[in-house]
């Protein structure tokens, strides 16, 4: 039996096995700028965290579409693991090779490689410690979506709904998602690169509240055309530590609160309601590299080539460490491509959030 067959085979038992124990509920779409995405959901309780954390880039109807999500609400992962792999030993690890297939089972897990599309990810994984179904079918590029509890504390814990699957939806030769923030003023925009915990979501919201044109604080979607680096939004949601969410409340207003992070440390928060200030194929014009002194006053200054280099690693390890893509050269290439012409600039941020705002705001002007 060939790799496609295989998989096939998985992917037809597992899509008649949703279709019997579930009912169609919805049929929503996701516009990723460079890519439009067809949801099909199978219970009613992923509704709620679709439209708290996407939106901004959802609608209900489309002429086309390029990739579907099945969603289900999965009560017995277990059960699935033995409808899937009758023909293997549960009680025994198995790794076994087929062409470029690789299967491997043990006691809580069931997990398909395929080679050609990942070393390190599967195209078909059942995680019954953690209550997860995950499997794509490259044939018909169609990702599978399970979880048993989609209670919202319990589900924010994986983090942005959907996000491994949209990064392999949106890596194409001249696109790829992003873990970094995009802000800007009349048109210009300004990729902010840097790890977590730099200051990049508290500086790129407050800046959106006090008037910049916004697309992401966390997760974006870029695209290199020859007209340019172009970011698109993906999610409706942020997250700020309780820290700075109280010195923003009065400006947030609008916002939303959804729920407490994996962590537990920061909030996530809708901020579906200033779409007006949400920015689609924004155009992306020069990079910022921020980073908090002990400076009273915040300054921005054009990067040393060593800054540079920081920056755009930092750029890079963050968005391959949160999509599981460390061993992805294409991928790493590719962003560097992306960015390597641009001009950056050192953001020396101090620890008052408005004055490093303000800062901004003059650069834009004199830029």
């Amino acid at each position: 039996m060939t790799i496609k067959e295989k998989l096939r085979e998985y992917n037809d038992n597992l899509f008649r096995y949703i279709k019997a124990n579930n009912s169609l509920h919805s049929v929503l779409y996701l516009d990723l700028g460079v890519k439009k995405v067809r949801l099909l959901c199978y219970s009613e309780q992923f509704i709620p965290h679709i439209f708290n954390q996407l939106d901004v880039s959802l609608s209900s109807q489309t002429d086309k579409y390029d990739a579907t999500i099945v969603l289900w609400n999965e009560n017995n992962p277990e059960n699935l693991k033995k409808h899937l792999s009758d023909e293997f030993n549960p009680k025994i690890n198995l790794h076994l090779r087929v062409e470029m297939l690789v299967l491997k089972l043990n006691n809580s897990d069931f997990s398909v490689f395929d080679d050609s599309f990942s070393v390190s990810k599967p195209v078909l994984s059942i995680d019954t410690r953690n209550n997860l179904v995950n499997s794509y079918d490259r044939e018909n590029e169609t990702y599978f979506y399970g979880v048993k509890d989609l209670g919202t504390e319990e589900f924010i814990k994986h983090g942005h709904i959907f996000v491994q699957i949209l990064n392999n939806i949106l890596k194409t030769e001249n696109s790829n998602l992003i873990h970094g923030a995009c802000i800007g003023l009349n048109n210009k925009g300004v990729l902010l690169c840097a790890r977590g915990q730099r200051g990049k979501s508290t500086l790129s919201v407050l800046s959106m509240l006090e008037g910049f044109e916004y697309v992401s604080d966390d997760y974006l979607t870029i695209e290199k055309t020859q007209d340019g680096l172009f970011a698109y939004p993906i999610y409706s949601i942020i997250t700020l530590s309780p820290e700075m969410y109280n010195k923003l409340s009065d400006k947030l207003d609008l916002a939303r609160y959804v729920s407490l992070n994996a962590r537990k440390d920061k909030y996530v928060i809708n901020i579906s309601l200033f779409k007006d200030r949400f920015k689609t194929k924004y155009p992306v014009k020069f990079c910022m590299f921020p980073e908090f002194v002990s400076d009273s006053e915040p300054s921005i200054v054009k990067c040393s080539q060593e800054e540079k280099g920081k920056a755009i690693v930092q750029l890079i390890h963050s968005t391959i460490s949160q999509m599981n893509d460390v061993n992805d050269i294409k991928t790493i290439q590719k962003i560097i491509s992306m960015v390597k012409y641009f001009r950056f600039y050192k953001f020396n941020l101090s620890s008052d959030i408005f004055k490093n705002v303000e800062c901004l705001k003059k650069f834009f002007k004199e830029y």
